[in-house]
């Protein structure tokens, strides 16, 4: 369990520093480029965003959870992965034309063909990724994702400052991967040249297969939203609702990826070993939520605030949109573990089946509120009822496989509860008693709005000896604060 601890210390290490470094960029980009430039990356990304799911085919997942893992499963593996990324890169480069007549607007078409380019580098970087985190070996990952990242932004930043418009996030991101490749296969030590192989198809197929159909559908759900929205309404309000959910997603896409990067392994060997899983899922739950919910209910109290002060006054009109997002990721930080779980398992089954009943009806019924409405609202309220309804759903089928201690659920997350209500009870005051037209814009009633919050969440932490608190790492975390204060 030490060792899960201290990868998990990396992995959210990890991810803060890339969060600090998205967010400056985003920052930075959000004046560079026009909502239009930005809407036009997000469409093109969503346009081939069925191919990048297509290439990864679970291939890394396979990697991690195989129980022997031998080199007839990294060459197939890589065998794989270079034979579907070749095909990739040519079919997307030959019909991108077709997107550009689509939109009306070249510009797609050159975007497109660049982020295509991915294809033929990922291969190269995706085997290495895995076995660094089959291996757990999270502090050389911290160190090449950063270091890769960090080239990525200033390349995408440069050119933006340059005039190259939505290019310049689509180069960034090639520029990326091309340094993530060349930095794992470093850090891991293992030079040795593998051919690509197809020794061990059979296994890989059967468990590709399954991943990549749920995946595939998960996909068209997620980027259909884009396609249809970009048609529908333009350019410019697939860029607002991206930046409506980008906070939203600095928890529930952005921390939960070094969450899971780390738990899925963890899941893993704890199922081989024959621990409690449903002891730690509960515990994770509680942990996750405890965070979770005061983020959320933070961001959608101050949402005009923190986009103003992320992106500047231009994106305004997703300040509405931001407490219908962040109410989704609350309600889903309650289930967002269980298909980690259940494919830790082996049950790539029942996590397959999650996706394929929800992510089709949640395709529907959102290009549904956008043809029927035309608005971004009608979209969030939407997007919200949809992650809300598929709780109980998700528990269902997570029974199967394992029977959810809800006596113990229900007692962890009604302590996340107190701990949110306890540290949103003064900023909410100030909200409501301070004039509206003096909140607008004022970062020093947000500061201190953070500032208080943070510190009601650490005192009612303790004080309802939420799980969390019982953790050694926060115990460290509290022992070190005391000590700087006695300083």
């Amino acid at each position: 369990m030490a060792s899960v601890r201290r990868a998990l210390v990396l992995s959210m290490a990890e991810r803060y520093l890339l969060i600090a470094l998205g967010l400056a960029s985003n920052i930075l980009l959000a004046r560079l480029l026009t909502p239009e430039e930005i809407g036009l990356y997000s469409v093109s990304i969503a346009l081939i965003g069925i191919a990048q799911v297509l290439r990864e085919f679970g291939i890394g997942n396979f990697l991690i959870q195989v129980k022997t893992l031998t080199d007839d499963h990294i060459r197939t593996a890589f065998g794989f992965s270079l034979a579907i990324g070749i095909t990739l890169f040519l079919a997307i480069f030959l019909v991108a034309p077709f997107a550009g007549t689509f939109y009306n607007d070249e510009r797609v078409v050159e975007t497109i063909r660049i982020s295509a380019l991915n294809f033929l580098v990922l291969p190269f970087c995706s085997i290495s990724l895995s076995l660094l985190r089959r291996d757990m070996k999270f502090k050389k990952l911290v160190a090449v994702t950063l270091i890769a990242t960090t080239l990525g932004t200033a390349s995408t930043i440069s050119l933006a400052y340059m005039g190259y418009g939505a290019n310049s996030m689509a180069i960034g991101a090639l520029v990326t991967n091309i340094a993530t490749g060349v930095g794992t296969w470093f850090v891991r030590g293992d030079f040795r040249l593998m051919l690509p192989s197809f020794i061990a198809w059979k296994e890989l197929l059967s468990f590709g297969a399954r991943t990549s159909a749920a995946n595939v559908i998960t996909t068209i759900s997620m980027d259909i939203n884009d396609l249809a929205i970009g048609r529908i309404l333009g350019f410019a309000p697939v860029a607002m609702i991206s930046r409506a959910q980008g906070l939203m997603n600095l928890f529930h896409r952005d921390l939960m990826t070094a969450v899971r990067n780390v738990l899925y392994p963890a899941f893993s060997r704890a199922h081989r070993e024959g621990a409690d899983l449903e002891a730690q899922h509960v515990f994770t739950v509680a942990s996750i939520t405890v965070l979770a919910w005061p983020f959320y209910a933070f961001a959608a109290l101050h949402s005009l605030e923190l986009l103003r002060l992320l992106f500047g006054p231009q994106w305004d009109a997703a300040a509405t949109l931001v407490p219908w997002f962040c109410l989704a990721g609350a309600v889903a930080s309650t289930y967002n573990m269980v298909i980690p779980l259940l494919t830790a398992r082996g049950r790539i089954d029942l996590a397959t089946r999650i996706d394929l009943v929800t992510q089709p009806i949640r395709a529907v019924l959102l290009v549904s509120a956008v043809l029927i409405f035309e608005n971004m609202l009608a979209f969030a309220i939407t997007f919200a009822l949809i992650f809300i309804a598929s709780g109980p759903y998700i528990y269902l089928i997570k029974g199967k496989c394992q029977p959810t201690d809800f006596r113990a659920l229900l007692i962890v997350l009604r302590s996340s509860l107190i701990v949110t209500l306890a540290c949103m009870a003064l900023p909410t005051a100030i909200l409501f008693l301070t004039p509206t037209k003096a909140l607008i814009g004022d970062f020093p009633t947000l500061f201190l709005s953070a500032l208080i919050c943070a510190t009601s969440w650490l005192f009612a932490t303790i004080w309802t000896n939420h799980p969390i608190a019982k953790d050694p790492l926060f115990i460290k975390l509290l022992s070190t604060l005391k000590l700087r204060a006695i300083r």
